[in-house]
């Protein structure tokens, strides 16, 4: 574990494991926590939104959609793993995974960012949207550079979601607006809860130790 290796903008391993170590003494201080918060939002920030509206800047509406999609879709997974504290591990033999700790495979917790965190649910909790959503934009996107099944992605729609038919159209720019509502009540949340605060000291020690 490099203690300079940068985690989130310019915080690094060290000052985690050292924030790490005050926090398990103190788990109800509210300062450290908002310190430790701070982690996520550079993370996030610097690795995904900030990247987003640098491509939406420079948009001339030629199909930059796709690549804010596949970052959108790379960041459902990351956010909710930490909300579960689990990390990626490849199933290997002999070796079962912790469930509590760790997963294999990303639809789960895909769909169930989908479904159960605010506001995304009112729109993905029915008609199997979500693992409509997941198989044919977020695999399709990452692996051919396509949308299937009457999927589309466009700014026109007003909302998050529009379905009409097998005509299924999500509007790019809604949907990075309400990850960032989402973050805000996550991390309210954190500061209110002990499972997700323990959640979120695993997550993170788990980035330092695979950095």
């Amino acid at each position: 574990m490099d203690k300079e290796t940068e985690i989130a903008e310019n915080l690094t391993i060290g000052d985690w494991l050292d924030l790490k170590a005050r926090l398990e003494k103190d788990m109800e201080n509210e300062g450290l926590w908002k310190e430790a918060l701070n982690y996520f939002d550079k993370r996030f920030k610097t690795r995904y939104l900030q990247p987003i509206k640098v491509i939406e800047n420079n948009s001339q509406v030629k199909g930059e959609g796709f690549s804010v999609v596949a970052i959108i879709c790379s960041m459902i997974e990351a956010l909710e793993s930490f909300y579960q504290g689990k990390s990626y591990r490849k199933a290997a033999k002999g070796k079962p995974l912790d469930e509590q700790t760790e997963y294999y495979k990303s639809q789960p917790l895909f769909e169930s960012f989908l479904t159960k965190r605010e506001p995304f649910k009112g729109h993905f909790v029915n008609g199997g949207l979500a693992a409509d959503f997941y198989e044919n934009v977020r695999c399709a996107i990452l692996h051919e550079a396509a949308t299937r099944n009457g999927w589309k992605v466009n700014i026109k729609e007003n909302i998050l979601l529009t379905v009409n038919g097998n005509e299924k159209v999500i509007n790019r720019v809604i949907f990075v607006q309400e990850i960032e509502k989402y973050m805000e009540q996550y991390k309210k949340e954190v500061m209110e809860t002990k499972d997700l605060k323990d959640a979120f000291i695993r997550k993170f020690y788990s980035i330092c130790s695979n950095a």
